[in-house]
């Protein structure tokens, strides 16, 4: 099948739909010089680019006007979050399409054209691609639930279940008017993207999944990303988030939530267990565990495999703090002894 964009090449790439690509910013005035130029390097050019100051001491205003590209906008606002700062973009796009992009972040040179093409071909209101997460220090990359991304294919709402998994929404490509006419915003908090996937995923009957690298995530470091940091405080926020999605999700997910609640969402926090001090061991396990037993209907434990993370899971569901922290710390050192293995080698 040739490419439609391809297609529309031949006359003007300006005939296909405009895509308005959101630029959450604060403080990110160096990062956005390489998020911008690989905007520059698209294939795709009919864009409106936002790049939203969202209150940064240091704006980056004279960055964006560096380019003197027509297409770049610029907008300061005062300090909301990124959630309500890609609702202003929302509202605000000029694009049929919208896309939003981390202020630190890259996309490939052929995202946009691969994303709209299969919006096109197959009238979706939505299309995601594979997002890379790529190490800044050491280079190495690692492609973010590739399973989910095996072939070009349209999912449905009838058999939409793994795909809950992939949480992110700077790997996807929206039609304005669908999150507009389904109410499908950003709240306000840390790990927003959960609670918004999780509206899309339940509200949008077709959804388009193609197996092109579209994202590249660059990963700086623990004290550089929201994902990557493992506060009390963020931890706390996760939860928050987590409780909220849950209206969202089917019945028949459930048990599957409850499972990558283990394996990922708790786990991180698991992993370094052994640096907190005691009083926050104390409040993951009460979070944890009235989670856990408030929806423990839903625990199907053979879909946490992972033998620490597994007797984690038994200490909850059994309320056995002692249990729980013992065995937490032992997972905890495990991982940091392989971490340190890697390392060396």
């Amino acid at each position: 099948m040739k490419f439609l964009t391809k297609l529309f090449k031949r006359n003007s790439s300006w005939d296909l739909p405009k895509i308005s690509i959101v630029i959450p910013c604060f403080n990110a005035e160096k990062e956005i010089l390489a998020t911008l130029k690989s905007i520059q390097d698209s294939h795709y050019q009919n864009v409106d680019v936002m790049v939203i100051d969202d209150g940064s001491e240091q704006r980056a205003e004279h960055f964006v006007q560096s380019f003197n590209d027509p297409r770049f906008r610029y907008f300061y606002k005062e300090n909301e979050g990124p959630g309500l700062t890609r609702n202003f973009g929302i509202d605000n796009a000029l694009g049929e399409y919208i896309f939003f992009l981390d202020s630190d972040d890259l996309i490939y040179p052929d995202a946009l054209s691969n994303l709209m093409d299969y919006a096109l071909a197959h009238q979706l209101d939505c299309v995601s691609g594979v997002t890379v997460r790529r190490d800044i220090n050491t280079g190495v990359e690692g492609e973010w639930f590739r399973r989910l991304y095996q072939t070009k294919k349209v999912n449905l709402l009838v058999n939409r279940l793994a795909l809950y998994d992939d949480t992110l929404t700077t790997n996807k490509l929206y039609r304005v008017e669908a999150l507009k006419q389904h109410d499908i915003y950003f709240e306000t908090g840390l790990y927003e993207d959960k609670l918004f996937t999780a509206k899309l995923y339940s509200k949008l009957d077709r959804i388009g999944l193609i197996d092109n690298r579209v994202y590249i995530w660059l990963v700086y470091g623990n004290q550089t990303s929201i994902t990557t940091s493992k506060s009390l405080s963020n931890f706390q926020e996760r939860m928050v988030a987590i409780e909220k999605l849950w209206q969202y999700i089917p019945e028949v997910r459930k048990a599957y939530q409850i499972a990558f609640y283990m394996n990922h969402d708790l786990l991180i926090y698991l992993r370094e267990f052994v640096f907190y001090p005691q009083a926050v061991k104390d409040e993951i396990y009460e979070t944890a565990k009235e989670f856990i037993q408030k929806h423990y209907h839903y625990v199907y434990p053979r879909l946490v495999p992972a033998s620490f993370n597994r007797a984690c899971l038994d200490a909850l569901c059994e309320g056995d703090k002692d249990k729980f922290i013992y065995t937490a710390d032992i997972l905890s050192q495990v991982f940091q002894d392989e971490q340190k293995t890697k390392q060396r080698i």
